[in-house]
């Protein structure tokens, strides 16, 4: 359930509910869009009116599938299909839904109006309505009733016929609920079998097979079949999990609307660090650290002491490893920029922005050193690109891995105006593959 609290913390933010429940109120989904990270591939809404007057972008993002790495991303190059209900031929207009290619991309999803029958060759999932549609909401608790566990045994007990293949996808999925999904999904598109499958990249030289359901009057059956030509209609695990209802259910009641900026983010507090003999505080406010118990004085000595491989206090060795790779770090303060990455990762240049006017040190790293200005293409960098420029960031500053910014736009498919502008900027396209040993300061970023 870890990761489902840290889609519930990060990835859809209460102001993000609020700003989208608001414009969907008032008919705007294309502001609901934007407020969600949706970009619309259309101009108007012509005859996908009907499926756009329900669309809820905040709750899709809340239930689409995630990745395991620990930040709450998006699963990447997935596509998603929502449908109105009723038989879907060739020629009924669907929304269509992908996340991004990379989970360490821009967690901005992209929705266009399709035929079905124009849909592209590859995996895409027919999503139902509750998860989707702030008019069907009250089906999902339905549908995620009465979970019966993952096990293949659990399976057999619900009436599926398992043939002699591979069965480790089963685990993760609800038999219940899939059996509900597959005879959806079916009596739809006229299909007798969907896809289950966890692995949605589609293989570039030789076919694959994955776990297939099949239903054929009352019987369902898991067997195994190659991948074929045109669209091919999955269903996904993630949404398929009997422990689904415990994080969409919680017994607490939902969080009221939240500002961008956390609370406290300006106030700032303390933590107790160990340094020499001593016990001092540092003080952190706004993404800053203060060194309250000693002078800057002190502070260029010590730094001085660390470039001659010397031994450093505990003050200065906290402020070495926030703006690096957290090595000694307290564990609040890695608690903390944690927080605050994730943030800006899933809420995207508003946030930034608003954390910058709070006060936040526009010269904050990662713990893989890298700075705003390495991920700038996670977020919307029209806006935000000008500003960190205007605070004096280093495009040419290398990251733990000797990484530029530029190299991490190259290597993450950056959009091609993201690529003219820093080379505006004078950033250099050159990636260094030293031994971090052999960097200036041990491969650790130079404090400002």
């Amino acid at each position: 359930m870890d990761d489902w609290r840290l889609v519930r913390r990060y990835a859809v933010p209460e102001w993000m509910v609020a700003e989208c429940a608001e414009a969907r109120e008032r008919g705007d989904w294309r502001a609901a869009c934007e407020a969600a990270r949706v970009d619309v591939g259309f101009d108007e809404a012509g005859p996908a009116a009907q499926l756009l007057a329900g669309f809820a972008p905040d709750l899709l993002r809340w239930h689409l599938p995630r990745s395991r790495s620990g930040s709450a991303a998006l699963v990447a190059g997935m596509r998603y299909v929502l449908t109105p209900d009723g038989p879907v031929g060739p020629d009924t207009v669907v929304l269509e839904v992908r996340s991004p290619l990379w989970t360490s991309s821009s967690q901005r999803l992209t929705l266009d109006a399709v035929r079905a029958g124009d849909l592209a060759e590859g995996p895409v999932v027919p999503l139902p309505p509750y998860l989707w549609d702030a008019r069907r909401t009250g089906e999902l608790r339905a549908a995620v009733q009465g979970g019966a566990g993952g096990s293949v045994e659990a399976w057999t007990s619900a009436g599926w016929l398992i043939d002699e293949v591979g069965t480790d996808v089963l685990g993760l999925a609800d038999p219940l609920l899939a059996a509900l999904e597959l005879r959806r999904v079916a009596a739809q598109f006229g299909r007798s079998s969907v896809q289950l499958r966890v692995d949605y990249r589609r293989p570039r030289r030789r076919p694959t097979s994955h776990l297939c359901l099949e239903v054929a009057g009352d019987q369902l059956r898991v067997t195994r079949r190659p991948d074929g030509p045109g669209p091919e209609l999955c269903l996904h695990p993630a949404l398929l999990r009997p422990l689904v209802s415990e994080a969409l259910f919680p017994a607490e009641a939902p969080p009221a609307a939240g500002s961008l900026v956390p609370d406290g983010f300006a106030e700032g507090e303390r933590i107790r660090v160990r340094c020499g003999t001593q016990w001092h505080w540092v003080g952190l406010r706004g993404g800053r650290l203060e060194l309250p118990h000693h002078t800057e004085d002190e502070r260029r000595r010590e730094l001085a002491l660390l470039a001659f491989g010397g031994a450093i206090g505990g003050c200065f060795r906290a402020e070495i490893a926030w703006h690096g790779d957290g090595e000694g770090m307290p564990k609040r303060l890695r608690e903390y920029r944690r927080d605050l990455w994730r943030r800006m990762e899933h809420g995207g240049s508003r946030v930034v922005l608003a954390l910058l006017d709070a006060g936040m040190d526009p010269h904050v790293r990662d713990a893989a050193g890298r700075t705003l200005l390495h991920r700038i293409h996670q977020f919307e960098h029209a806006e935000l690109l000008p500003r960190l420029l205007a605070e004096g960031l280093d495009v040419n500053a290398v990251s733990r891995r000797g990484y530029t910014p530029m190299c991490e736009a190259v290597v993450h498919s950056a959009p091609h105006d993201l690529l003219m502008t820093l080379n505006d900027a004078g950033a250099i396209p050159r990636l260094s593959l030293m031994d971090p040993r052999s960097w200036p300061n041990g491969g650790r970023p130079a404090l400002m």
